[in-house]
């Protein structure tokens, strides 16, 4: 039986190098049969606060569950880290995704936090944080996400999973309440955001639309 599959791989910081072989692993699932979901090409980027981008992705991920597929994870260790990386695997974790690591990037000169692929790498400390983290949501009817707008610290990379997460659960159970905490840094109005994101959610479940 074909699979959903989930691409997680760099997309705003992706390199050329890093995009031919992006395009190449996809090639190689679909031409096993799989069927793809690729948010480099199947998500809308240009979405202006990044609301679309993280609904589409959830859905795509939250069909993938429901069907039996799985999550192909091509991670960046260097470079700018990817808050996008970080949200997806909270989310593939909280929907019950497989998943596996199959392309590591500048696996020589690693930058920033290391919480999430040490998760991908079944590391017993940030596992066990996670599914703790992840059954406090799963009890909960409602959550608040304190957010610096930079990722430089392993409490700021937390943030991202517990985020990916939180929107997971949304998707398990839609009355889930998601709301913004504190914010710090200077969340710039003219690019998407993950506060954007969170606003625009809280704003849908007040039934502001």
């Amino acid at each position: 039986m074909n699979k959903e599959v989930y691409i997680l791989s760099p997309v705003r910081q992706v390199t050329t190098e890093q995009s031919a072989v992006i395009a190449q692993h996809v090639q190689k699932v679909k031409g096993d049969g799989d069927h793809v979901f690729n948010p480099r090409e199947d998500a809308p980027q240009l979405d202006p606060t990044g609301y679309n981008i993280v609904m589409t992705e959830l859905a795509a991920l939250d069909q993938a569950a429901k069907d039996g597929g799985r999550v192909d994870i091509l991670w960046n260790l260097g470079g700018t880290p990817s808050e996008g990386s970080r949200v997806d695997l909270g989310m593939s974790i909280a929907l019950g995704l497989e998943y596996r690591l199959v392309k590591k990037f500048n696996e020589e000169n690693p930058t920033g936090p290391q919480i999430a692929y040490r998760i991908i790498s079944n590391e017993k400390v940030s596992v066990e944080k996670m599914h703790t983290m992840l059954e406090n949501l799963l009890q909960s009817d409602g959550v608040t996400i304190d957010w610096d707008t930079v990722m430089i610290t392993e409490e700021q990379e937390w943030q991202r999973i517990r985020l990916g997460l939180a929107l997971g659960c949304l998707a398990r159970n839609p009355n889930l309440k998601i709301r913004l905490g504190e914010l710090r840094g200077e969340d710039d109005p003219n690019k998407k955001s993950y506060p954007k994101v969170i606003r625009e959610i809280e704003r849908r479940q007040h039934g502001e639309v």
